[in-house]
């Protein structure tokens, strides 16, 4: 978990300690804390450096000891920036398999508000990331994982079926429900007139045909990956509109504590970029957010086509 020592209140100590002590997982704090004043060379910014390293690190401990309610954690306290680098460093050394860390949500707006280091570690990082608000999960919160079970980039679902499985593996440690949402985004009525030469253009009955199975496709889609994983049963959703203009809405209504969605681009060229949907719906959505990045394919022996 990554711990801001300087933030009030402390979103991540109370739920990082909450999945520890469901995954029996070890537990690591990490800070990493920027001092003016400290980056120089020297003999004497050298002493001040090690002064500080060693009053961080207790001070730290300080907290996790009052915030961790008995969870133990390990410290690890590190002077540097930029933060988002070092962040990885430390995920990388620890092996970590999730990244827990503060969200700045802005209350009146509804919105989160990330800052220099968020977007490189959302991107970069080779782990499940969520971002947690100043906020208690209730006894049995609400989880759901947004899902495109036919986009075209991934006819398999793969992600899919990867965001389904992190979410389901939250809501079963947290005693929780799932629900497995697609925001589907009907067909242009243009487009549906092209797709049946013939017809005359403006059909309602063509248009409603083609919109009626459309949908039936995308809610069996959506039922499919739903099915099998163990506990809890999982609620298909189906929204009637894109990602950005639904799903936001529906986490606010439905009173989702925690959204599982995806943020790499499902380009065939498997790009490392924040895909712009994702992008939009992160700084949208009033609750907590798994950010889960997307398996690379593997190559064969020859380093040649994905297998």
């Amino acid at each position: 978990m990554v711990v801001d020592p300087a933030a009030d209140p402390q979103p991540t100590l109370d739920k990082a300690a909450l999945l520890a002590r469901a995954w029996r997982a070890r537990l690591v704090a990490y800070c990493c804390d920027f001092r003016e004043g400290l980056d120089g060379r020297g003999r004497a910014v050298a002493q001040a450096r090690a002064r500080q390293q060693v009053a961080g690190a207790a001070a730290l401990g300080r907290l996790l000891r009052a915030g961790l309610r008995g969870q133990r954690a390990e410290v690890r306290y590190e002077l540097g920036h930029p933060a988002a680098p070092r962040i990885l460093a430390a995920v990388r050394r620890e092996r970590a398999e999730l990244v827990i860390a503060p969200a700045h949500f802005h209350g009146a707006a509804r919105r989160t508000l990330f800052g220099p280091a968020d977007w490189p570690l959302i991107r970069d990082c080779p782990v499940p990331l969520l971002y947690v608000r100043p906020t208690r999960w209730p006894a049995a919160p609400r989880v759901a994982a947004a899902v495109d079970p036919l986009h075209p980039a991934d006819p398999s679902a793969a992600l899919d079926r990867q965001l389904v499985g992190q979410a389901r593996r939250l809501a079963r440690a947290l005693h929780g429900s799932l629900a497995v949402v697609h925001a589907w985004l009907p067909l242009e009525p243009v487009v549906a007139q092209s797709a049946m030469p013939g017809l005359p253009v403006g059909s309602p009955a063509l248009v409603g045909r083609l919109l009626a199975e459309a949908e039936q496709r995308a809610r069996a889609a959506v039922e499919a990956l739903c099915r099998g994983g163990g506990p809890p049963p999982a609620q298909p959703v189906l929204l009637r509109g894109s990602a950005v203009e639904t799903l936001p809405g529906f986490a606010e209504v439905e009173g989702l504590d925690l959204l599982v969605l995806g943020a790499i681009a499902r380009s065939r060229l498997y790009e490392a970029l924040v895909g712009a949907t994702a992008e939009r719906l992160l700084e949208r959505v009033g609750c907590d957010l798994l950010v889960v990045k997307a398996r690379r394919p593997r190559r064969d022996a020859r380093g040649g086509l994905p297998v």
